[in-house]
């Protein structure tokens, strides 16, 4: 089995619609790179903070499983993790910033506003 993690938009969370195919966020800043960006999806898919309504979403988010959909929710996992690992680059090799159209953060900012990433998982045939 194979997926694909793909990046499909950057916004504040009032503004996302929501997927019915598996997806995650993570809070997304100016200077953050590709590997901390990885290590965030990763520790959704740890945490088991998948969103969705189909089933592929259910055995990516759940605690448990039945014990005839362990090897299925195995699969699903592991094919995670590996598109998070190849489709998670820069699109200009080199690029260090995942994020670089977003506003610069200083200390002095309080404004209580986190931007999130959104990563929408696919299976591919």
């Amino acid at each position: 089995m194979k997926m694909n993690c793909n990046h499909v938009d950057t916004c504040l969370p009032d503004f996302w619609s929501g997927h019915h195919l598996p997806h995650v966020q993570i809070a997304a800043y100016n200077g953050m790179s590709f590997q901390a960006v990885r290590d965030a999806i990763h520790g959704e898919l740890r945490q088991g903070a998948v969103m969705g309504s189909n089933d592929s979403a259910r055995l990516l988010a759940a605690d448990m499983v039945r014990p005839d959909e362990e090897k299925q929710a195995d699969r699903l996992m592991r094919a995670a993790y590996a598109a998070v690992n190849r489709d998670v680059k820069p699109a200009k090799r080199g690029a260090r910033n995942a994020f670089p159209g977003l506003e610069k953060q200083t200390e002095d900012d309080d404004c209580g506003d986190t931007v999130y990433a959104y990563f929408v998982f696919t299976i591919a045939d």
